[in-house]
């Protein structure tokens, strides 16, 4: 980063994140994978394409009777998981339907799917989140990290919570650059505990280069809770709370 972005990150209300390479000026994000979530907890999953064997109604629920869609005979879908507690159909016994990208629910017995297809709503490892355990919580000066960020910045510590927080990641944080051009990550359609959310430059109150912050915790009423650094007090810690809109996406590691 330059003098004038440490000077920038120095004085701006909402304090830029500064990532150890020079930012590209006038870069925008690139297109980010989508997440494949889990529609039992939120989870970003991978997913495998099956072919349906015959043509097939797409369920809103796994029962019969809220038909949203139909699949035709020999056309590939991309499952997510299973459930093995859905309605039975069509005189047979099986009670297992498979949740698909695009949204609702297919037959497994129209479905060519492996028994080893991950069931839906399967928990996740143990979460090890701490925020006091972040190494870098008072540093007045601009030290590497070692993962390519300033001790303190918003993306030294965003990257930090992913890169310890227990959760299954499929991405690395590391070595992204600015706050603004984190886009080796899935976009989350809705955030979810875990996440990291990120602000483009200059959106409500983020500084020249953006601003990152790891989502603890998406409450009931909608409004989403942050862990944070360097926002409005220089390589300090910070909680927020906010609407869920307020930063431009959330991203998914």
């Amino acid at each position: 980063m330059s003098f004038t972005g440490l000077v920038k990150a120095l004085f701006l209300p909402a304090l830029a994140g500064a990532a150890l390479a020079a930012p590209l000026l006038g870069a925008t994000p690139a297109s980010a994978a989508t997440c494949q979530a889990d529609p039992y907890n939120g989870v970003c999953v991978a997913t495998t394409s099956y072919t349906v064997n015959t043509k097939v109604a797409v369920q809103r629920t796994p029962k019969t009777g809220n038909v949203s869609r139909y699949v035709a005979a020999g056309s590939a879908v991309a499952v997510l998981c299973k459930v093995t507690n859905g309605g039975t159909a069509d005189g047979l016994t099986s009670t297992t339907w498979d949740a698909i990208v695009g949204g609702g629910w297919v037959y497994n017995a129209y479905v060519n799917v492996s028994p080893y297809t991950r069931v839906c709503g399967t928990a996740g490892p143990a979460v090890t989140y701490s925020a006091t355990a972040y190494p870098w919580q008072a540093v007045d000066t601009f030290v590497s990290d070692g993962h390519g960020y300033y001790q303190g910045e918003c993306v030294s510590f965003a990257a930090w919570a992913v890169r310890t927080d227990g959760r299954a990641h499929t991405k690395s944080p590391d070595f992204m650059m600015n706050d603004y051009q984190w886009t080796g990550a899935y976009v989350d359609a809705t955030p979810h505990a875990g996440d990291v959310a990120q602000w483009d430059a200059g959106r409500n109150g983020a500084g020249s280069s953006g601003h990152v912050a790891y989502v603890t915790a998406v409450n009931a009423d909608g409004s989403v809770t942050v862990n944070e650094f360097n926002w409005g007090n220089f390589h300090r810690f910070n909680v927020r709370t906010f609407a869920p809109n307020t930063p431009s996406r959330y991203l998914h590691f």
